[in-house]
């Protein structure tokens, strides 16, 4: 009783929904908005091809909308990831690389996505995780209700856990229900505010913000319990490329911050399988939650006139090039899911292969909205690709990240390097920017197969001259901010 009583205080801590609104009958012509993101998803999903996952309901989500197989975002990392997704601007653009870093103090003139749904008179609403959880990285003028910024994120159950200041075991498994940790809350929340919605015919843009898989893996014993643990044991491409350089790479130093994890590399198998086993269950976890909040939606007939967007904030190492989490200008850690689901004449059940950015979302909601944004945004819409999934598209995905890891992450140290990083269709070349002597060093270019297997790093060989130099002048370009998308060829 004292574990759950805990739990309780822990929850009524973060705050209660409270918002009753009303508006005037014209606004239920408006199309609604419900945005899930989720922390940490690279495309461990089945309606991806991963044949260990055990996600039924974003599968259902994928065969009523769009799926994206070749999304990328702008910066494998929470925050500059998740604000040139909200302020549709590349990271440089908005001059935020690192966790520091608010975009408020670098482009105060910047309208977000959900500041101008609340411009056009919708409620805009914020749940969990939407832009960077850390204290005083919200941003109260997007929206009408912020809510659980001040929770904590890794909510542990066992009191062994809990006892520990910072972060403990890398990852729980206790027979509690869904709303034992924050996800489930967050989903019984976004319940509460369509039905609300529903109540009140209030137009509304809903953006749910799930904080799993991110570490610690955390999740109710009944997800567990989906996995043999055995399945685990193989990971694909464990080996770093040959010849790559070292500053492609990082420490794994989020991983290593939680005390079960040793000091001792490489990792034991077990613990490997555990992770892993860990991750798939957090995975799990959170597509039970999404699956309540559009049964929810289908229930009180919302669907039909409600646009929904499912994104993964960026992808995720578990073990392949000998790395774990983010912050890695490979393909594991910059590829992420990308669902839509539009209401109207839009194709059901597609899969689009062209390749997306981040960047796009912005300007892709709010045309399928029939808004327009006052500024001119990074991206393009990806709208004609949901009428016509396979006509040739734009051709390049950018991402980038910076060296030493500390300078990313709490921008601890000054920044020495910017790895830019563009993707097309075959291959990924990197080339770092050294702040100091202003010139690119160490390229990165690898060969990809169909299943985003990359090959050794082949720069500098002669038969790969011409290709390594057409590369270097996109991300130059693209580094210059010279670089514009043009959508059809």
């Amino acid at each position: 009783m004292k574990t759950y009583f805990r739990i309780f205080c822990y929850v009524m801590i973060i705050g209660t929904f409270t918002g009753m609104y009303s508006c005037s009958p014209e606004d239920q012509e408006k199309t609604n908005v419900l945005f899930i993101a989720v922390d940490d998803l690279r495309p461990a999903l089945a309606c991806y091809g991963d044949g260990l996952a055990i996600t039924p309901n974003i599968d259902r989500l994928a065969g009523e909308g769009a799926l994206f197989t070749n999304h990328y975002v702008q910066a494998p990392s929470c925050a500059p990831s998740r604000t040139s997704m909200l302020t549709g601007y590349r990271p440089d653009e908005v001059k935020v690389t690192n966790h520091a870093t608010h975009f408020r103090d670098t482009r105060q003139e910047v309208v977000t996505l959900p500041e101008l749904f609340k411009k056009e008179g919708y409620t805009t609403i914020s749940l969990g995780k939407i832009f960077h959880y850390a204290r005083g990285y919200n941003d109260t003028q997007s929206w009408d209700e912020e809510h659980f910024l001040k929770g904590y994120m890794s909510g542990y159950i066992l009191q062994e856990n809990r006892d520990i200041k910072g972060n403990a075991a890398s990852s729980e498994c206790v027979d509690v229900p869904d709303t034992a940790y924050l996800d489930g809350i967050i989903a019984e929340k976004a319940i509460e505010c369509l039905r609300s919605f529903k109540k009140n015919n209030t137009s509304f843009f809903l953006a749910a913000g799930f904080l799993k898989p991110h570490l610690p893996f955390n999740a109710p014993k009944k997800y567990w319990d989906l996995y043999d643990r055995e399945i685990f044991g193989d990971i694909d491409q464990r080996d770093p490329p040959e010849n790559a350089p070292s500053i492609a790479f990082h420490n794994c130093q989020e991983l290593r911050g939680y005390n079960d994890t040793p000091d001792e590399w490489p990792l034991s198998e077990e613990k490997e399988k555990k992770l892993r086993h860990g991750y798939y269950a957090c995975v799990s976890y959170v597509d039970e939650q999404i699956g309540k909040v559009l049964k929810t939606l289908d229930e009180l007939g919302l669907r039909e006139n409600t646009l929904v967007v499912f994104w993964g904030d960026h992808g995720y190492h578990l073990g392949e090039q000998n790395l774990w989490c983010k912050s890695t200008n490979f393909e594991f850690s910059a590829r992420s899911p990308l669902i839509i689901s539009a209401p109207g004449e839009a194709k059901r059940g597609i899969t689009i292969d062209a390749f997306a950015e981040s960047v796009d979302i912005y300007p892709t909601i709010i045309d399928l909205c029939g808004l327009s944004s006052p500024n001119e945004l990074a991206g393009i819409s990806l709208e004609p690709l949901l009428q016509d999934p396979v006509k040739k598209w734009n051709d390049k995905a950018f991402n980038q990240f910076v060296r030493p890891y500390r300078a990313a992450i709490g921008g601890k140290e000054p920044m020495t390097h910017m790895g830019y990083s563009v993707r097309t269709d075959g291959y990924r070349y990197t080339s770092w920017y050294n702040v100091a002597s202003g010139s690119f060093e160490y390229p990165e270019l690898y060969r990809l197969t169909d299943d985003h297997k990359i090959s050794d790093n082949l720069a500098g060989q002669p038969d790969y001259a011409e290709l390594e130099k057409e590369y270097a002048r996109a991300v130059l370009d693209y580094k210059n901010g010279v670089y514009k998308k043009t959508g059809f060829k």
